[in-house]
This record gives C-alpha cells, sequence and structure tokens, in this order.
C-alpha cells in the first residue's frame, strides 16, 4: 500500500452490524483495513497471543527488533 506509513492492531468483534473494539483507538480519523480472522467461538488465549505478531515479525524482518 503505497504511502502506508505505520500500521496498528487493535482487536474487535463484530455482530453483523457493528464493530466493537476491545482497545483504544487512535483519536484522528483515518483509513483502516478489516480482516475478518475468526469466529465468535475462537477463545481468547489465542487471540492474545496472536496480539502484535504482524508488527512483531515486520519490525524483526526489517531490522528494527
Amino acid at each position: 500500500m503505497k504511502g502506508l506509513s505505520a500500521m496498528r492492531e487493535v482487536l474487535g468483534f463484530y455482530d453483523g452490524d457493528i464493530v466493537q473494539l476491545l482497545e483504544p483507538a487512535p483519536k484522528k480519523k483515518q483509513k483502516v483495513i478489516v480482516t475478518f480472522i475468526e469466529d465468535e467461538n475462537t477463545d481468547s488465549k489465542k487471540r492474545l497471543s496472536e496480539k502484535g505478531a504482524f508488527e512483531r515479525a515486520m519490525m524483526e524482518k526489517h531490522g528494527y527488533g
């Protein structure tokens, strides 16, 4: 994605109508990418272990970690 300087992951749930975030989001308006990764029956331990995995991988890959 051209012009994308930083990405931040924020977990949440979508019930078919509303997205409910589980943590604070940035205060400024900005574009977002919504990725549906799991269903409501997935346990929270898996979600917590995956939290920030993409950011950590990119930092390691590009020498920032």
